[in-house]
């Protein structure tokens, strides 16, 4: 299957007056249509740089970024992102802060507006479209931004540990939300963690980076079947999967 986005050889210099920090090395791998794929690694490896190259945000210092056969040199329509913090517009209700992109693009009112309470349905925040963000949990934020990422229909997702802040009971309801929305669109899907079994839970595979600079240290398949639920997280397939991905980050 032709991948949908390739990182090939890439490497990625912050410059720091020293010589440059050195934060991705030599990084390579394909991520396919529809799958989902998690990346894990130490703190500082470079995983949200990674995706910062993904989205078009930043251009490599070496290598390339492939998106659908072509060399992505800056942001994509079709490419979504949903970053640690939501980041909405606290002036804005759910639904404003929903169709801020769709605004940007000119989409009119009427048709930005029934793609945004589409989405609130999905994400499951009806009943609170004229709430404003002081007004929301964590977890709803992340709801919002996520709908907010999905509302111009991209082909691929981002999604940089948006779940980081959230509490233990929270975010195992958007480990669950989110594995709907995906089986929903099937959209292609990178998301960054530092969390394994989370990885796990959602992934069709897991990357494992290095300790700064970030290189490949392994590419695990998750062949869990789907559906995916919480109770899978106690069997012995899920605990030797953990295992693995635990020995390749050591």
């Amino acid at each position: 299957m032709t991948p949908v986005l390739s990182i090939q050889h890439a490497s990625l210099v912050y410059p720091n007056g020293n010589g440059g920090l050195l934060a991705l090395d030599n990084l390579s791998f394909d991520v396919a249509p529809g799958e989902f794929v998690c990346v894990i690694g130490p703190s500082g490896c470079g995983k949200s740089s990674m995706l910062k190259l993904f989205s078009g945000l930043r251009r490599p210092t070496e290598g390339q970024i492939i998106f659908e056969g072509e060399p992505l040199v800056h942001p994509r329509r079709r490419i979504g992102v949903v970053f640690q913090k939501a980041n909405l517009m606290p002036w804005r209700t759910v639904l404003q802060n929903i169709t801020l992109p769709l605004e940007l693009e000119r989409v009119p009112g009427e048709a930005a507006m029934s793609r945004a309470r589409e989405l609130v349905e999905l994400v499951g925040l009806a009943g609170f479209e004229n709430a404003r963000p002081r007004d929301l949990s964590g977890g709803m934020e992340q709801r919002v931004a996520i709908a907010r990422a999905l509302v111009h229909r991209p082909d691929v997702l981002l999604l940089d540990e948006p779940f980081g802040s959230l509490d233990a009971l929270t975010r195992e309801r958007m480990h669950l939300e989110l594995l709907r929305i995906w089986d929903r669109y099937r959209k292609t899907v990178i998301m960054v963690t530092h969390s394994i079994s989370e990885a796990i839970l959602l992934a069709d595979r897991v990357i494992v980076l290095t300790a700064r600079p970030g290189r490949l240290r392994a590419d695990l398949p998750i062949r869990l079947p789907r559906p995916r639920t919480l109770e899978q997280v106690f069997t012995p397939e899920f605990g030797a999967l953990v295992t693995q991905v635990r020995a390749a980050i050591e």
